[in-house]
Formats: C-alpha cells, sequence, structure tokens
C-alpha cells in the first residue's frame, strides 16, 4: 500500500480524534480503580469486620423492601474483593428521565445492620465510568466512543506500516536530543512500537463494546448466555412481589455449580418467574458475569447452567471483550500495567499533536496564524481537566439526568457552531470570488 497514502490516514486520523482519544485515555486510567476508589471513598459502606456469624440474605430484603415501597428489587451483589457487604439494589417504580436512579443499601452479611443507603448514579464510581464509557452523553455516547475506538485501531495499523522499520535505522529506545520535534518524533515512534499490541486490542475491545448494541442487531448475534421463559407463570406484579427464599438460592448455586463465586442474584419482574445467578470463576479472563444459573422461582429447580469454560470459541471471545478493556482478571499488579499504558495511548496522541504544530510552525507563522506550543498545550490541558472536574461535580450533586442533558447540549452545540463556521467561511470566500456584477 502506498506509505503516503497510509501517512495522510494517520495524519488526519490523529489531528481529528487524537484529542478524543487523549481525553478517552486519561478516564479510562481512572476508571481502572473504580472499586478501590470506591471502597477509599466510602469504607463505612463497603468494609465491615470480618465474623463466623452470618445474617439471613432473606431477612435482610424483606427489611429493605418495606422500607422504600415507591421501588422494586433489581438485584443483590454479594461480597467479593473489595467488597465485604451485601449491595440490595431498588429501581424505581415510577421512572424519571431527569432523575435516574439505581438505589443502593449496603448490609452488613454478618449482623444484617443497614451501613447505609445512596443513589449510584450520584457517585464517584459511576462518574467514572459514564465519562469514560459514553462521554457522559445519553444518547449516543457510547457508539461515539466505539468509532473513537476504530479511530485508535487504524492510527496504530497505520502507525505500524510506516515506522515498523524505523527501528532498523537507528537502535531500539534510543531518542535524539535537540530539537522538540526530532525528540518528541522518536519517543512517537518508540513508545507507539513498544505498546503496539495494548493500543490494537484497547481499539478491537472498544470498538465492539461500544458498537455491541447495533452490531449484534445488524449482524443477528444472540447474547451468548441469555435464557428467558416463553410463558409467563406470574403477572408483572406477582413477579415483583414474589417472596423470595435468596439464602436458598444462594446455597443451590453453590451446589449445581460449586467454582462460580456468586456475584449478582438478580430475580425477574416480567412475569417470568425466574431468579437469575451470575458469578465468576477465579482463574478466568473472561467477564465477571459470563457464568450463569438460573433457578424457578418457585421450585427452585434448576433451569439453565452457563459455564463460559464449556462454551464454543465464539462466546469466549464474546465475554472477553470486556475484561480484555479494563483489565480487571488478574487483581492491582495488571491494573498498574493497564494504567501505564492507557496513559502511553494518550501521549502518542499528544505527542503526534505537538510534531504536527511544530512542523507546520513555520507556515502558520508566516500567515500570523501562529500561537505559542505551550499555550496551545495549556489551553488543551485545562480544557479537558476543566470539562472533566466540571462533569465530576454536576454528577455527584445531580446524578446522571441533568449532566447528561447538559453536555448533551454542549456536545452537539459545538459541532453545530464549528459546522456554521465552515459554510458561512466557504460563503464568504465564494462572494469573494464571484463577487456580483
Amino acid at each position: 500500500m502506498n506509505k503516503n497514502f497510509l501517512w495522510k490516514i494517520h495524519n488526519w486520523l490523529g489531528l481529528y480524534t487524537g484529542i478524543v482519544i487523549l481525553f478517552l485515555s486519561i478516564t479510562g486510567a481512572a476508571a481502572l480503580f473504580r472499586p478501590e476508589i470506591d471502597l477509599l471513598l466510602n469504607p463505612n459502606l463497603r468494609q465491615v469486620e470480618t465474623s463466623p456469624e452470618k445474617a439471613s440474605l432473606t431477612a435482610a430484603v424483606d427489611k429493605v423492601l418495606p422500607m422504600h415501597p415507591d421501588k422494586y428489587l433489581f438485584e443483590v451483589e454479594m461480597p467479593k474483593a473489595y467488597l465485604d457487604t451485601w449491595i440490595i439494589r431498588l429501581m424505581p417504580k415510577e421512572k424519571s428521565a431527569l432523575n435516574p436512579m439505581i438505589w443502593e443499601v449496603f448490609i452488613n452479611p454478618h449482623t444484617g445492620k443497614i451501613l447505609g443507603e445512596r443513589n449510584y448514579f450520584n457517585t464517584f464510581s459511576y462518574f467514572l465510568r459514564n465519562i469514560h464509557v459514553r462521554f457522559y452523553e445519553a444518547y449516543f455516547g457510547r457508539q461515539i466512543v466505539g468509532l473513537a475506538g476504530i479511530a485508535l485501531f487504524l492510527s496504530t495499523l497505520t502507525g505500524l506500516f510506516i515506522y515498523g522499520k524505523f527501528m532498523k535505522k537507528q537502535p531500539f529506545g534510543k531518542i535524539r536530543s535537540g530539537k522538540l520535534r526530532i525528540t518528541q518524533a522518536d519517543l512517537h515512534k518508540f513508545i507507539g512500537i513498544s505498546t503496539l499490541a495494548f493500543n490494537l486490542m484497547i481499539g478491537i475491545t472498544g470498538a465492539w463494546l461500544g458498537l455491541q448494541a447495533y452490531l449484534m442487531y445488524g449482524l443477528n448475534i444472540p447474547q451468548p448466555n441469555s435464557f428467558s421463559r416463553n410463558d409467563k407463570v406470574f403477572t408483572e406484579i406477582e413477579d415483583m412481589n414474589y417472596s423470595l427464599d435468596f439464602d436458598a438460592i444462594y446455597q443451590k448455586s453453590q451446589i449445581e455449580f460449586p467454582n462460580m463465586i456468586p456475584w449478582f442474584i438478580r430475580p425477574t419482574t416480567n412475569g417470568e418467574g425466574i431468579v437469575q445467578v451470575l458469578g465468576n470463576v477465579p482463574g478466568q479472563a473472561y467477564e465477571r458475569r459470563s457464568n450463569k444459573l438460573v433457578f424457578d422461582k418457585q421450585s427452585q429447580d434448576l433451569l439453565f447452567k452457563y459455564n463460559i469454560s464449556e462454551q464454543n470459541v465464539g462466546a469466549k471471545l464474546y465475554f472477553v471483550q470486556e475484561s480484555f478493556h479494563f483489565g480487571d482478571f488478574a487483581g492491582i499488579s495488571l491494573k498498574i500495567v493497564y494504567f501505564l499504558l492507557a496513559l502511553s495511548s494518550g501521549f502518542l496522541s499528544l505527542s503526534g499533536f505537538i510534531i504536527y504544530l511544530e512542523r507546520t510552525r513555520k507556515s502558520k507563522s508566516s500567515l500570523g496564524k501562529t500561537i505559542p506550543l505551550k499555550s496551545q498545550i495549556t489551553r488543551w490541558t485545562i480544557g479537558i481537566l476543566g470539562t472533566i472536574v466540571t462533569i465530576g461535580i454536576l454528577s455527584m450533586n445531580f446524578g446522571l439526568g441533568i449532566p447528561a442533558l447538559l453536555v448533551g447540549i454542549a456536545f452537539y452545540g459545538f459541532f453545530i457552531v464549528i459546522i456554521i463556521k465552515k459554510l458561512l467561511s466557504k460563503f464568504k470566500g465564494s462572494s469573494l470570488i464571484n463577487p456580483k456584477i
């Protein structure tokens, strides 16, 4: 393939998507440590002293539900690393677009005591995830992130074809000093080649996760571990209000799937009359909720078992996307490695931008359009960090609805202004070329 053509693609992607990739690398690096950060900020909710005593989960749920008559049970999250408590999650019966809610009630599993309550959408943990996964934009944010994943993949791939022979011309790792452009170019190539596999993987998995809903619909791909009953055994109200023995379900899940550690117990509310137990098998690199058991609510008979280790290659590939993207399957050491590699993706965007500015500085200077490099970098840094902090403050004070609305208005408003400016500049240019006689 023509190298000049590849260079144009690489250059174009860097200029028009580099700022997005830089933003995602910063937010992604922070989002890696969501459980650890939530534990640090809320130790009273997530941490309890160990005790041989064991409270009844069924009794805990039965105590919480009457306290919230305007909500129904969504799921129960079980203790795991960075979480010693039960989290009973409730959803409002009446939905609100501007004030969506997942209400969390934290329970000491040894005493049954309620430790605290909160709206998940008002937490710093949710902000970290949503700012990375959706840009905090409610409608097409996830898809835009998916397109950024494609851009990262193509930028990395074209960079390999362009600079693949770079290290043959000078010792690997040698960074020339002197001019800023040369130093940044050497760093850009060296780090790009060194982190090639990581950036390709993040680009592929990011594109899949962002565009997953459209790809699955367009390619007719079913959810691999999905299960549903064709016939409803309850009305929705009966299913929602059914008194479930959570302790018995938990014990049965350990019998039916001894290797699986239950992470979530999720009863239906649509009339199917089933309860799902989703969990993780230690040592697997799959999504934490890929393994599943489904029980009948009334008889507690096992209706469905999904063990990801027994599935085909397609299903396994499906369930490694999220775990590979977020690096949450091998403890804190892998997260630290992911953190450093994620920042390297942002550095590649930044260094590429610096190289471009230095390369075009002379031509822009002659036109009087040049802005000092330090000033430009400072502006972008303040802009990115300011945006993240502002959305974070709004998120933790107002939840999801209002901040997402404001972000959407600002996001699309920005592009509308850019388009209008371009159209006006073209109109003025054409008027000067073809003046009225």
